[in-house]
């Protein structure tokens, strides 16, 4: 099933659209900075399945007469409007149980339902006593395994669960039948199991704004690793933000969103860790490396990835030459073995065509090579051609493939190194694509409809339209022409 969510005129979002389908299970995280609408957003899709999610959570001043959230399920609309005698905004038309029941969503405190769980777990106090008296409980295993994870501590290992009134309770047992209530652990240890619950529900969309309340650095990293699993093992969809950096960094680059407001129009687009840090923090880094022999080489390659779509570079990436090939493979080795610029999947080395057939290169999956032999030795060759339209002056000489190069580019300037480029790759096109297709591979990895969660959002303008961009491309700004 496929559920979209239109949002017009609501608090500073002048319009939103979010297309999430359920059939597909992973983690969607969205970031921005705080004013983009993040919790708007939330807001607006716990308002399908608790109506009064607005007039409870926000003031009346965010609506106006043109607010409005629109929903489609199964094919079937339901229109929230302002209505101006509740001043909050209302739908007649009844929305099934049934539509109800696929999602959860957790907003931050004091509205979240772990902050409002506290009253069911006093009441049931009574018989949780009496279960721990008799012994009437399970161990619940998963949950045990789960809080072993994240925290890294045997504490969990006696946990139990109670049964009443098909709900489950968790306690601590004590010497003496006394027992820790799950409501008396920590804020993030009681978190975490109101989050397993959620999970263990036959909710297919799970949606938690600021999940890393509570949690420590070292829990917030592991949590992730955790929830992707069960995304696959319990097939939902998880979907929050978070402010945290440790987070953040644990997260694929098919599930990091960064959302926000320019001139009015709201806009969320995949991003990478190292854009967020640069972004929101102000650090700066780079997401993928590429190694390479010298400044020549350097320039063709920056070449040869300005001939990509722009839209569709997703990484940020640093060139480095290093000297020689061996210097360069050495390089991208000591890496492998200590990580100092990134992980070994990061790294990638490109040299020049005369080094294919070194054996330390073939027999490396990260190192490739150009088509030509080498930018100098690929002039002499069209030099050497009568119809080349470049020529050094009758009076200078040239001794090599290195000495051509130098007085044609440096020296007398009778060719820049751009043109050069240029002009082999107009005579090479075939050739270079496999480096280029490399190249995309490398800094380009997200493609078209890998995600289950769809949001776009964009300014309505006078014919009142909404454009839908999804999530899964470099830069938002599909069919209608929204800017990414």
């Amino acid at each position: 099933m496929k559920i979209s969510f239109q949002i017009n005129d609501v608090q500073h979002v002048s319009s939103a659209s979010i297309l999430i389908d359920l059939v597909d299970n992973k983690l969607t995280c969205v970031v921005g900075k705080n004013g983009a609408g993040k919790t708007t957003l939330i807001k607006a899709i716990r308002n399908l399945c608790s109506a009064d999610t607005f007039s409870k959570t926000s003031s009346a001043s965010i609506f106006r007469e043109s607010s409005s959230v629109t929903y489609k399920a199964d094919g079937v609309e339901f229109k929230f409007v302002y209505d101006d005698s509740i001043q909050a905004l209302n739908c007649h038309t009844p929305i099934p149980d049934a539509i109800k029941a696929l999602i959860d969503v957790e907003l931050p405190m004091p509205h979240g339902q772990r902050f409002n769980f506290f009253q069911s777990i006093s009441g049931a106090d009574g018989d949780i006593r009496k279960a721990i008296v008799l012994s009437q409980y399970n161990q619940p295993i998963e949950l045990i395994e789960f809080l072993r994870g994240i925290y890294g501590t045997n504490k969990f290992d006696s946990l139990v669960e109670i049964k009443i009134k098909n709900e489950s309770y968790y306690c601590l047992p004590l010497e003496g039948s006394r027992y820790i209530r799950e409501d008396y652990l920590s804020s993030g240890e009681y978190f975490l199991i109101s989050l397993y619950r959620k999970i263990k529900s036959k909710n297919k969309l799970i949606v938690i704004d600021e999940i890393d309340i509570s949690l420590d650095a070292a829990a917030q990293a592991r949590l992730i690793e955790k929830l992707r699993e069960f995304c696959s093992q319990y097939e939902v969809n998880v979907l929050f933000t978070t402010h945290s950096l440790a987070m953040m960094r644990t997260l694929r680059e098919n599930e990091l969103f960064y959302m926000e407001d320019l001139d009015g129009i709201t806009k969320i687009r995949p991003v990478s860790y190292n854009y967020i840090k640069s972004i929101l923090f102000g650090f700066k880094g780079w997401d993928k490396y590429i190694l390479t022999e010298d400044e020549e080489l350097k320039s063709q390659i920056e070449f040869l990835i300005g001939k990509m779509n722009k839209d569709e570079l997703f990484f940020n990436y640093k060139i480095i030459p290093a000297g020689g090939a061996d210097n360069v493979i050495d390089l991208m080795q000591r890496n492998s073995d200590e990580n100092f610029l990134s992980a070994p999947e990061n790294v990638i080395v490109i040299l020049d065509g005369d080094k294919k057939d070194n054996a330390r290169v073939r027999r490396s999956p990260a190192i490739f090579c150009t088509p030509i032999n080498n930018i100098e030795s690929a002039l002499l060759k069209e030099y050497e051609k009568e119809d080349f339209p470049y020529r050094l002056p009758d009076r200078v000489k040239h001794c090599g493939a290195k000495s051509l190069f130098t007085e044609m580019t440096k020296r007398h300037k009778i060719i820049s190194v751009s043109q050069l480029h240029n002009y082999l790759y107009d005579g090479l096109e075939e050739s270079y694509k496999e480096l280029i297709a490399v190249l995309e591979g490398f800094l380009s990895p997200v493609k078209k409809n890998n995600f289950p969660v769809k949001l776009a959002v964009t300014q309505l303008g006078e014919s009142s339209e909404v454009a839908v961009a999804e999530l899964g491309v470099s830069s938002f700004g599909v069919d209608d022409g929204v800017a990414g």
